[in-house]
Formats: structure tokens, sequence, C-alpha cells
């Protein structure tokens, strides 16, 4: 049986804003994924709420994505695929990040789990990252990301780049999926739904080898 670890924040989670609840086990994307992949196949749900790719976070110091990561992937080894769909929570920090440094900031935590030896046979997981598509309106949230809108347009081009220097792939939502409605950085139960079956397609050649 293989591995795939999703590790993510409250949209890995399965927050559904409209509500404030989560979204069940198997309407959740990482649910979806499961019964795509079928039971050859583990697929492990790691999110956190607020989790930051590598950034601290003042009042839950327990959000830097980087930080947790190795105990992660030792929890789970051996890991044959790490999904990573990170990035949205840089976006509201106190301090403004732009799309670049969000990306590399993902490119770190590639690196550590390309460096590890939580893999099949004591090698590293194969890595994938997601890419969030742009924010959809924000509202009165838009006074904590002035300028998350506008950096997340250029998201998809900067993992790209990343991804060109470190040893990942990329699955990109944009113009697949979108964020819904009432605070653009969430989705419903039908995008849930439609990430699960992207990841799938995009996963069944890497874990057929």
């Amino acid at each position: 049986m293989k591995t795939v670890l999703c590790y993510g924040d409250s949209n890995t989670w399965g927050y559904l804003a409209t509500e404030g609840e989560r979204l069940a086990r198997w309407e959740r994307w990482p649910g979806v994924l499961q019964r795509e992949l079928g039971d050859d196949v583990h697929v492990i749900e790691e999110g956190l709420n607020g989790r930051t790719t590598a950034f601290d976070v003042p009042e839950e110091p327990d959000r830097n994505g980087l930080a947790f990561l190795p105990a992660a992937l030792e929890s789970h080894a051996p890991v044959d695929i790490l999904l990573l769909f990170l990035g949205v929570n840089d976006l509201f920090l106190p301090f403004p990040l732009t799309a670049w440094r969000v990306a590399h900031a993902v490119g770190a935590l590639v690196d550590v789990a390309r460096r590890s030896e939580w893999g099949p046979g004591g090698g590293p997981p194969a890595v994938v990252v997601t890419v969030p598509p742009p924010f959809g309106d924000l509202g009165e949230n838009r006074a904590w990301s002035p300028h998350g809108e506008e950096e997340t347009m250029h998201l998809g081009e900067e993992f790209r780049k990343m991804a060109s220097e470190h040893e990942c792939e990329v699955v990109d939502l944009t113009g697949s999926v979108a964020f819904a409605v009432p605070d653009g950085i969430h989705f419903d139960a039908d995008g849930h739904r439609r990430i699960g079956m992207l990841m799938a397609a995009s996963l069944r050649g890497m874990l057929s080898t």
C-alpha cells in the first residue's frame, strides 16, 4: 500500500465558511482523493486551520508549517507522496508577503521533504505542490490582506519558477476550482470534490511507478 500525505491548512482540514463547521470526511478533498485512488493507497489528512508555509503567527506559534513538517513525515513514514497545499494564510500575516516569497517558502518545505529519509526504502518522498486559485471577494477580510487579491494572481507563475529549482511537481487549481463565498478564501463542497478529482488524476501516474 502506498501513502499520500496531504499537508495543508483549513482548506485541507475542510473548513466550510458558510456554516463555520467542518465538511464530512468523504466531502473533504482528501476523502474524495481516497475514494478515487482506492484501497491500495492510504490518503492521510494533515490539515490545520491557520497553518502557514514557514512563518510564525505571533498568537499561535504552532501554525508554522515548516517547523512541524519533519515530525509529520516521520509520524506517517514511509510516505510515497507529500502533497503540499499551503500559502493562503501567508497572505494574512501582519507583514505583507509577495507571491514570490510565498512560493519560495513552499520551496523550503519541498527541500525538507526531499532531504529526508521518510519515503520508501529510507529515501525521500516525491513532492507535489498545489497552487491556490486567486482569492475571491474578501469582503471585510480585505482589511487583513489588502495585497492578497493581487498577489494570488501571480502564485501560479511563481510556483512554477520555484518548481524548476526544486524537486517537485505542481498542480495549479486556477481555472479549475475557485474560492467560494462568503469569504473568498475557502472552498464549498463542490470545490472540494473538484480538487479531489484533479489531485487523483495528477497522482495516478506517479503512484503507478
